[in-house]
């Protein structure tokens, strides 16, 4: 069987194809990702975070746990609302508004 599609080839089978590359395309070796996570966990700017968590942790007289929740949540709150932002700013232009 051919991994093209043919015209007689139902369009689910076509959409399952296109989606299947489209997923396997973004995902890498896992060996990649735990390199990339020991790579950055050997950082400045990771070293940097680790300081921002104990300085807010004496600054606030909470625990380190506690205040890198903080920071990590406070983060992920910021990427998800530029996410969005950004989403609805490509929308926009892309309807003309």
């Amino acid at each position: 069987m051919s991994s093209s599609a043919t015209p007689s080839q139902p369009v689910d089978d076509l959409v399952r194809i296109f989606n299947t590359a489209l997923v396997s395309s973004r995902v890498e070796s896992q060996k990649s990702f735990s390199e990339e996570v020991f790579a950055l966990m050997d950082s400045p700017a990771f070293r940097s975070i680790l300081h921002a968590i104990r300085q807010m942790s004496k600054a606030e007289g909470i625990s380190e746990a506690h205040a890198a929740e903080k920071i990590i949540t406070t983060f992920r709150k910021l990427d998800r609302l530029w996410d969005s932002y950004l989403l609805n700013e490509g929308v926009s232009k892309v309807r003309g508004k």
